[in-house]
């Protein structure tokens, strides 16, 4: 998979606070947005889109506004905000990053310092565990660098490989490396197929697919359930979306937020940071993306409640399938105890 896909979040993250320093001059903002324009105008990945998003900044510009604003922060903020309105697109925005050439040489460059975050966040998996019922439990906070993350991503699904369901917690997923999503939705087919065309301007579409191979045992033939929420993101969207298409997984809590598009991130200045989409992802099954719309849930349910509910729902499941007694009984007794807990 192309390695800018769906990296908006990531890098969003990873950006200094200016909060205190001075408000650039208004001529600079002036040459902020010429730039910006321009590099829409040549990246965006809907070109015929261009016209409006330059009809509306202009009038936001000529009307004072972003002169008018009283910090950088507030500057891209409504720039951010102008673009979205006519392209509703979660990926495209402006960052305010000094020195931005300096922190960022290179799109997509990581830094040691923040090679070691990843490494403190363990890659993304926040959380793995074998619940009551023997139900497996992974939270993924966020998908990151594949050739740091493959080993701890390996590590998790050995661990949970003889659970008899499992719950991937994607409520707080923020996105990040594509590849990263690939190999973990991997796990859950037995055969390599594509999870989404990445069509991108002025290039040939590319494939992203599940690996050939992976380490240890694929996680097949069990249940499988996904939580949501709102505040799901990019990459943690695509793992969904692909997945639902190929009734692969039961998709429980809300619609995801619904950025679908991989991005590039561009220096504009010496403060400033670009975010625009500059490919469309589409999913074979389907034949659409979730751009603008988000994944929607087979389940709805509240937030808070979501996992409760979906670990009922996947002990219910094993006990209607299990044919011994003993271990329906057993079932049957951890959702009675779900229940008063």
């Amino acid at each position: 998979m192309h390695r800018h896909l769906l990296r908006a979040a990531v890098l969003a993250a990873s950006l200094l606070s200016s909060t205190g320093l001075s408000a650039a001059a208004p001529i600079e903002r002036e040459l902020v947005i010429d730039e910006a324009l321009a590099l829409i105008k040549a990246q965006y990945v809907f070109p015929e889109r261009y016209e409006a998003i330059e009809q509306s900044v202009r009038k936001h510009q000529q009307a004072g506004e972003y002169a008018a604003a009283a910090s950088e922060e507030e500057f891209v903020k409504l720039v951010t905000t102008h673009l979205r309105d006519i392209t509703h697109d979660g990926h495209m925005g402006l960052k305010y990053q000094p020195k931005v050439r300096d922190f960022r040489p290179a799109a997509f460059t990581i830094t040691p310092a923040q090679r070691e975050q990843e490494r403190r966040e363990n890659y993304g998996l926040n959380k793995v565990e074998v619940l009551p019922g023997n139900v497996g439990y992974l939270n993924v906070i966020q998908f990151h660098d594949v050739e740091n993350a493959r080993d701890t991503i390996a590590a998790a699904m050995a661990f949970l490989s003889n659970t008899d369901a499992l719950i991937i917690d994607l409520r707080d997923n923020r996105g990040g490396n594509g590849e990263s999503m690939q190999l973990l939705a991997s796990y859950f087919f037995k055969d390599v197929l594509t999870l989404m065309e990445l069509r991108f301007r002025g290039q040939k579409p590319e494939q992203a697919r599940t690996y050939a191979e992976v380490s240890g045992k694929r996680y097949l033939d069990k249940p499988v359930y996904v939580l949501t929420s709102g505040r799901t993101f990019s990459a943690g969207e695509a793992f969904v979306h692909a997945l639902q298409s190929r009734k692969r997984v039961t998709l429980v809590g809300a619609t995801t937020r619904g950025a679908g598009n991989p991005n590039t991130m561009l220096p504009v200045r010496t403060d400033y940071l670009l975010s625009v989409p500059i490919g469309e992802s589409v999913n074979p099954v389907t034949g659409s993306g979730w751009e603008g719309v988000g994944v929607k849930p087979d389940v709805a349910v509240a937030d808070k409640a979501a996992l409760g509910i979906v670990h009922r729902r996947a002990l219910e499941t094993l006990r209607d399938g299990a044919k011994d007694e003993a271990l329906r009984t057993s079932l049957v007794k951890q959702i009675e105890a779900l229940d008063k807990s």
